[in-house]
């Protein structure tokens, strides 16, 4: 069992599939010491951005009130994703890189061996690649963790649910399949 994790995290929902699947196969508990890095400069608008974290802080309140769970929310700053996507053929790469290399340096610099990622329970993101991604950033100190088989866990529990990956690109996309198809 693990006793200390950072978990990346985008959303509330993906976060309850995340920590269902690791405590189902034993990996976390209540018991586990658990750092959620809300780092997400992709989210656009800034509006969404703030429904995600808010919807997260309701969940934490209500859904693990007695887990030892902290929430860490770096600075909103969208040109770091932005910057991350220029001059690339797929723009998910960097936002990926990007994210998941903050979680592996937060990791680090607060001695906590094990990480692991909502975006490894998102139905919205390719988890092979992601695992690729964290797998290539693992070193003698991080360690990703995921959960090894698929779990069905029920989604939006009553809380805000969002309909898009998050950045203005899948915004667009979302909007343009809802009126333009």
């Amino acid at each position: 069992m693990i006793e200390k994790i950072a978990i990346h995290t985008c959303c509330a929902d993906c976060l309850i599939h995340l920590v269902e699947s690791l405590e189902e196969e034993k990996q976390i508990s209540k018991n586990t010491e658990i750092a959620l890095l809300f780092y997400n400069p992709n989210i656009h608008p800034k509006t969404e951005y703030m429904e995600r974290l808010n919807a997260l802080k309701i969940v934490l309140k209500e859904k693990y009130p007695d887990w030892d769970m902290r929430l860490v929310v770096p600075d909103y700053k969208p040109q770091e994703y932005f910057e991350s996507i220029v001059g690339r053929e797929k723009r998910c790469l960097g936002c990926w890189e990007l994210r998941l290399a903050k979680a592996f340096e937060y990791a680090k610099a607060h001695d906590i061996r094990y990480i692991s990622s909502t975006l490894l329970g998102s139905h919205y993101q390719d988890k092979a690649t992601i695992l690729e991604i964290a797998k290539r950033l693992e070193d003698k100190d991080t360690n990703i963790i995921y959960p090894k088989d698929e779990h069905d866990h029920p989604m939006n529990r009553g809380f805000y649910k969002q309909n898009y990956c998050g950045c203005c690109y899948s915004l667009n996309e979302k909007l343009f399949e809802k009126y333009v198809k």
